[in-house]
């Protein structure tokens, strides 16, 4: 081989990547290394073949040579990316695909490569920024809108989950799944007639869907309309009467008009039904009995509230049961 030109190592080594001869090729390589130790080729090409012969730690021996002599050759940076993601160095990792991106922006599988490392790092700037480029070139369909959703929930960026829900909208708004939860995320922002307005649009394509149903309740508790609070709950319960939950905000409504008994009643049920926040249900029964006169039950309803978690109990137990 030593009598071999550059040249011809240089054909040779290339045809035995070509023909996923790998064990050749590194061969080939490390003899133009030898050589020729100031051409970041030789180091480079000699890491493609040990990358695919899964040798990723001296694979990184030679890519990071490679790079030092010629820092301006993008695979360089993609292989490198892939042999520090095997070997678990996965903040390299990140670094060498972001900078392959900076030459290569428009590579889609390089764009899913970066999002999926960024979201397992949470990284979530990165995770984002790739998401809009996805969403923006048609990538993933509806699951990569939902994938984003999930990152702006995680990160408590209900402006930006805001956004991207309207753009869905207007790019398809027979999708009515898409106005219950930019809905939802109207609600969590406060913005309750808002929400409801959204709400009409879904229900109409699912009048019976329980989740928007409650959303709905939710909205107008919140916008103190007792009445339609009532009216709403109601249909609820018809449609599921052993839903706990459902008992407990019927209770916190009675309570509103001053219904002590009934409210009572719905807490019973609702605990009996085990509602998905017993500590809310013991603070309301609690309120509703001490309005009955019933103090020492509303002070141990107070107590086990506390228990469960629900800390404007200790108001009461403070202002009403000396504790």
């Amino acid at each position: 081989m030593f009598s071999q030109s550059e040249k011809e190592l240089l054909q040779l080594g290339l045809s035995h990547l070509e023909q996923a001869d790998y064990a050749n090729a590194n061969r080939t390589f490390y003899t133009l290394k030898s050589r020729y130790n100031g051409t970041a080729l030789y180091h480079y090409y000699a890491a493609v073949a040990k990358v695919h012969l899964s040798d990723y730690s001296s694979a990184l021996v030679d890519l990071n040579k490679s790079i030092s002599l010629d820092p301006d050759y993008p695979l360089a940076y993609s292989y490198r990316y892939l042999a520090n993601k095997k070997t678990r160095n996965f903040q390299f990792a990140l670094a060498d695909i972001s900078k392959y991106l900076e030459y290569v922006p428009d590579d889609t599988l390089s764009r899913w490569a970066r999002y999926e490392l960024a979201i397992y790092m949470r990284e979530y700037d990165d995770a984002i920024m790739d998401g809009k480029w996805l969403i923006a070139h048609q990538q993933g369909g509806d699951s990569m809108v939902q994938k984003q959703i999930h990152i702006f929930e995680e990160t408590g960026r209900n402006r930006d989950k805001l956004e991207l829900l309207t753009q869905q909208i207007k790019s398809n708004s027979d999708q009515k799944s898409w106005f219950y939860q930019r809905a939802f995320t109207y609600y969590e922002l406060g913005e309750y007639e808002t929400s409801l307005k959204d709400l009409e649009q879904f229900l109409i394509a699912e009048p019976k869907n329980r989740e928007a149903l409650k959303l709905r309740f939710d909205n107008h508790f919140y916008l103190r309309n007792l009445p339609k609070c009532e009216r709403y709950i109601k249909e609820l319960i018809e449609l599921d009467e052993k839903n706990g939950t459902y008992y407990s905000d019927y209770g916190h409504v009675l309570l509103q008009k001053g219904d002590w008994k009934q409210a009572i009643n719905n807490f019973d049920k609702a605990i009996k039904f085990k509602s998905s926040d017993l500590g809310y249900v013991y603070l309301g029964r609690g309120i509703a009995r001490y309005n009955s006169g019933d103090k020492k039950l509303a002070c141990m309803d107070w107590e086990r509230s506390l228990l469960l978690g629900e800390s404007v109990a200790r108001k009461y137990l403070i202002s009403y049961c000396e504790r």
